[in-house]
């Protein structure tokens, strides 16, 4: 008697191989990343056994009806690619015994070492610099030089100090010598710091070098390889010509991000609002830009050849097919290859090719395994872009679309999807609430923010970037005839900047619907992909209930695990921030007040506002500033605070009462003028009442005559239950003393951020002695990496170990970050 196939098991495990596979390999990377004990021939006797395994199972003769046998052989391919993701991944991380990398020794002072190699992409000028990939090939440190290999990120920066030239102008395939100091990239230095470290070694980068010098910097050949001789110069006369044809720059930027992905010229606040809008989608080439390109020439293409027969050439139906799809196909390969082979780009061309396929050869696939199948290719070719927000909105995005749309069309009315207009807006409305819901996890996990106002502005947005792209390809295909170009340029110009205003005016009018959230427990993330997986799986009721639990699960799970660690339970925090040279400390206090303790400085190359504290700010969902306290007018104390007044509500500034002659204290003063927030001076005696179970005391300046900055800094001592806080600014030895003289032993703290950076002139013996009485002191000095000042300096390290303090500069760790429970002050790990 036959047996009914239940038809969800035979889609669930038959109907997608590519995709199944897929997965396994991205757990093996994943479990290869995570679990690095495992070498490359374990690994690969992993894929030989698995695999050897499956195929004995499917060899073995099946005698009776019911089996496990095709179960056991799925298992084991299953796991066969696990192994083989694991195996790609541990070999693309290794290095060989000539790597640079076994050269750099981890020193606080490196030496100057001699290095030459070729500039292997386009070098990225900013403000501050240029930065490039250097592939090494020698290198010497002294009189001995090695053949080397491996890949250097480079950094041509301007001093602010010492002006010696122009560097020479580079370009990719440029032999170049240069002299400095090669160190192991560095890791985040703030919490909210985005990972460099990482994410250059990823891409195979362990090294970089910074050099401030033109002299140091020598071009000595040039070598560019093949890619580098076609497609540089293409893509340099792509751009000209859209500097010739489109007279709007923002406009140009617009499309040279659509038509060749460099979205550098692009102006920071218009990516920002492109991502506020949700719209940021349309600006990195992808399925949109591959099939527009494709189909264009796909569709010119036919036409073409059938009038073939006119001059006596005949072609089947069939041949004529396969020259439409080969040429279709290289014409694709070559535009990847000047959109910079982004992994969105990569697998929308991979998609093409085996759609262009099934067209040839009459037969069709689901698009999962053809997503299956472009996942594979690009995992094989570099693994660890699987960790990559690109790589993940690509896929999420596209088999979000293949699953949620079916079930979102089901649950509207019939009327709404027939022929017509209705139906071709519900589509559109459909397809992107299915891409917003895919993405939104990768979105919130990578860059703490998704926006449904793209659900309304895609009407608008989607045909009208299809009609620029269109245009902007038609100006660069006939760009020997100046006439159409120059009208076809016109149309992109315009078309651009309606794109343009209607993201300004979705982000000025939408802003509601933009969510600001950091996804950074992974719980949140699995239970997220459970709840769509869920509603992919609406029609099955037993599949959508049981991940729905599963979401559900990790939700209840992830609010006891906070009980249970006492994360959720109130308390002080403090963070002090590695602002470089410059002072800036957040508190949170346990009624979920916020101030923070200065603001970094602001020089022509770098504000810490912008640079450190905002986004901290951003990435743990502090909205408000209840108060910011600067000690003193010096730069270096107050540059991050007028960025943080644009970006941040500000409750009230609290400073020392001194004017200071200087242009960012003239625009600090306007803007607190201008956005009516309450300034206020404080001095010795004054309290701050920002939550009844913390006290927080100035106890300085005392002195309201001295017209010292660093003398007359506020000092603040905070007092939660048992544990004590002080907080010195840049108070120097005479502070100190009265300091000394007033409160003696009512010094004594738990942490104390040392004064002036850690300079002698600060931290006199008796000062150290009084606040370091409580053991064990923690005392904390903010000061940059390789100062120029030299600090912190030794003898005052030395003095505040000899009184036991325990000294920690954010020069040597980073950031810092305690929290205090009312009986003990603990560091929380924040790498």
């Amino acid at each position: 008697m036959s047996q009914k196939r239940d038809p969800h098991h035979t889609i669930a495990w038959n109907a997608f191989p590519a995709l199944l596979f897929a997965c396994a390999l991205s757990a093996g990377i994943g479990v290869a990343t995570w679990v690095p004990v495992v070498s490359f021939g374990g690994w690969v006797s992993g894929v030989v056994g698995t695999g050897a395994v499956a195929v004995l199972t499917q060899m073995r003769r099946q005698t009776t009806l019911l089996s496990l046998r095709p179960l056991v052989a799925q298992a084991m391919m299953l796991t066969a690619g696990l192994c083989m993701g694991g195996a790609l991944y541990t070999s693309h991380q290794s290095v060989s015994s000539r790597h640079l990398v076994h050269q750099v020794q981890e020193q606080a002072s490196p030496p100057k070492v001699w290095i030459e190699g070729r500039i292997i992409d386009e070098p990225v000028v900013r403000t501050n610099g240029t930065l490039f990939t250097l592939a090494t090939n020698q290198y010497a440190e002294g009189s001995d030089t090695l053949l080397v290999e491996g890949k250097v990120a480079v950094f041509l920066g301007t001093s602010r100090f010492v002006h010696t030239g122009v560097y020479p102008r580079l370009q990719p395939g440029d032999v170049v010598q240069l002299e400095g100091k090669v160190q192991r990239i560095a890791g985040p230095r703030n919490p909210a710091d985005f990972d460099y470290a990482t994410y250059q070694s990823r891409r195979g980068v362990w090294l970089s070098m910074s050099l401030y010098n033109p002299n140091d910097v020598v071009v000595a050949g040039h070598a560019p390889s093949l890619f580098h001789r076609v497609i540089t110069p293409a893509r340099a006369a792509v751009r000209a010509h859209i500097q010739r044809c489109v007279a709007n720059e923002q406009a140009q930027a617009i499309v040279q991000a659509l038509l060749l992905g460099d979205r550098r010229a692009l102006p920071s606040e218009t990516r920002a609002q492109f991502a506020r809008t949700g719209l940021a989608h349309l600006l990195a080439v992808s399925g949109l830009h591959i099939m527009l390109v494709g189909l264009l020439f796909y569709r010119l293409l036919g036409p073409f050849l059938v009038r073939l027969r006119g001059i006596g050439l005949r072609l089947s139906w069939a041949t004529r097919e396969w020259i439409r799809a080969l040429l279709t196909v290289v014409v694709l390969l070559c535009y990847l290859l000047m959109a910079g082979a982004s992994a969105s780009a990569f697998r929308a061309v991979i998609m093409a090719v085996l759609l262009l396929g099934g067209a040839v050869l009459q037969r069709t696939a689901h698009p999962l395994n053809t997503l299956g199948v472009a996942a594979l290719v690009l995992l094989c070719l570099r693994p660890a872009q699987l960790f990559e927000a690109g790589f993940q909105l690509s896929f999420a995005a596209v088999g979000a679309i293949v699953l949620l749309v079916p079930v979102l069309n089901g649950a509207l009315p019939a009327v709404w999807i027939k022929r017509g207009w209705r139906r071709k807006v519900v589509t559109m409305t459909t397809v992107s609430l299915a891409a917003s819901l895919g993405t939104m996890p990768v979105l919130l996990y990578h860059f703490g923010q998704a926006s449904f106002a793209g659900l309304l502005l895609n009407l608008l947005a989607i045909p009208a970037t299809a009609l620029t792209l269109s245009a902007a390809l038609l100006m660069v295909i006939l760009a020997p005839f100046p006439s159409l170009a120059a009208v076809l340029g016109a149309s992109a110009n315009w078309l651009a900047q309606f794109l343009l205003l209607l993201t300004q005016a979705g982000d000025a009018y939408l802003g509601g619907l933009n969510i600001v959230f950091h996804m950074v427990d992974s719980l949140w993330i699995i239970g997220c992909i459970g709840g769509l997986v869920a509603l992919a799986q609406w029609g099955r009721p037993r599949l959508r209930w049981r991940f729905a639990l599963i979401a559900l699960f990790c939700a209840v799970l992830h609010v006891w695990i906070n009980v249970w660690t006492g994360a959720s339970t109130p308390g002080v925090q403090v963070v002090f921030f590695d602002v470089g040279h410059g002072d800036a400390a957040l508190v949170t206090l346990p009624n979920g007040a916020h101030v923070l303790i200065d603001t970094g400085e602001r020089s022509a190359f770098s504000d810490q506002g912008t640079r450190t504290i905002v986004p901290h700010l951003q990435r743990f969902g502090i909205n408000r500033l209840d108060a910011v306290v600067i000690s003193h007018p010096h730069g270096d104390h107050l540059g991050g605070l007028p960025s943080l007044l644009r970006t941040v509500p500000v409750g009230r500034v609290l400073h020392n009462g001194q004017t200071y002659d200087s242009d960012l204290f003239r625009e600090t003063v306007a803007l607190l003028d201008s956005l009516h927030i309450p300034s206020q001076a404080v001095g010795a005696g004054d309290t701050l009442l920002l939550d009844p179970s913390v006290r927080i005391y100035a106890l300085g300046p005392s002195d309201a005559t001295t017209t010292d900055a660093n003398e007359a800094s506020v000092v603040l001592r905070m007092v939660y239950n048992q544990t004590s806080f002080l907080f010195t600014g840049d108070a120097e030895a005479m502070a100190e003393h009265t300091l000394v003289e007033t409160y003696g032993p009512l010094l004594q703290s738990d942490v104390v951020k040392v004064g002036h950076h850690g300079s002698r002139t600060s931290s006199t013996a008796a000062f150290v002695h009084h606040a370091a009485a409580a053991s064990p002191t923690l005392a904390v000095i903010s000061v940059g990496p390789s100062s120029r000042f030299g600090l912190p300096d030794e003898e005052v390290v030395r003095r505040w170990e000899h009184e036991g303090a325990t000294v920690w500069s954010t020069a040597w760790n980073g950031a810092l970050w305690l929290q205090s429970d009312g009986q003990t002050v603990t560091q929380v790990a924040w790498r």
